[in-house]
């Protein structure tokens, strides 16, 4: 089932996308070490951060059915973790979200480490397009505290939130956020961001764009085909149950000693349904 785009049609497409989309935003950041090192400095404040690895769509396997895909896995000079996240959609799980990647990422580096002491410093930055936490700002930074003292724990695990939506374009922080959501390259501030994107959206980096949206509709409609052949499926095992219900009634009904109430009761069936199967009626 093979679906081709028009030039036109991908063009459409690609010209409507930003960073803040997965597609483009796995696409330019991928294996891209200055942008990745130009994000996390704007958002952690630090001029001598160097970034030495960025990768995107990284797997880490957990047990069964609790992997996770981080969208940025970088790595700085001292060893430090880092995944970026960005997300467009609102979602009210998002703190349990960030909990869980950030336990996710120790668990994934636990087989280099000697152990405990040895668990690098990591750091779970989810950049979405409004305030998922509520508070009105553009930065949260999230650090475990001792309850009794107010020191901090220290265990070197640090969640961050950006909200896109309340940066002030005046900052860094605000120009970062203005790139990501901006679809236009030549709008963008930073040289960094403004070149990849410029690539996969103007030049020819726009083949292996369009040659992904081909993939991902060719993924939906897999899965449209599964969807419906599965709805059949459980169509005809639901047909196949209400038939042996049927049946069932037709022959308590026969016995006699029955009452239909309970018949219905004991077949599942509604009343009506009984009423007509002994009226010699199929509904």
């Amino acid at each position: 089932m093979q679906m081709k785009l028009s030039r036109e049609e991908a063009g459409r497409l690609i010209g409507r996308l930003s960073l803040m989309d997965d597609i483009l935003f796995s696409r330019c950041f991928d294996g891209d070490r200055a942008s990745a090192a130009l994000m996390l400095r704007i958002i952690l404040g630090r001029d001598d951060l160097v970034v030495t690895e960025a990768r995107t769509q990284r797997w880490i396997q957990g047990l069964p059915g609790h992997s996770v895909k981080l969208d940025i896995a970088a790595v700085d000079s001292d060893g430090r973790l880092y995944d970026i996240e960005v997300q467009k959609a609102d979602d009210r799980t998002i703190r349990k979200r960030a909990r869980f990647y950030s336990a996710m990422i120790d668990a994934g580096c636990l087989d280099r480490a000697k152990g405990y002491s040895a668990l690098p410093e990591s750091y779970v930055i989810f950049i979405t397009a409004g305030d998922a936490i509520g508070s009105g700002k553009a930065l949260y930074s999230v650090d475990r505290t001792i309850g009794e003292t107010g020191e901090p724990y220290g265990d070197g695990t640090h969640i961050m939130h950006v909200s896109a939506s309340l940066a002030d374009s005046s900052t860094e922080l605000g120009r970062l956020m203005h790139d990501l959501k901006c679809t236009e390259p030549e709008a963008m501030f930073y040289n960094e961001l403004r070149e990849r994107t410029g690539f996969f959206k103007k030049d020819e980096g726009r083949v292996y764009m369009a040659t992904e949206f081909e993939e991902m509709l060719e993924e939906i409609a897999r899965e449209r085909v599964a969807k419906a052949r599965n709805e059949k499926i459980a169509e005809e095992r639901a047909e196949g149950r209400r038939e042996n219900a049927r049946d069932a009634a037709r022959r308590m009904i026969a016995d006699g000693s029955i009452p239909l109430d309970k018949v219905a009761e004991f077949s599942g069936l509604p009343l009506s349904e009984v009423e007509g199967i002994r009226n010699g009626i199929s509904l």
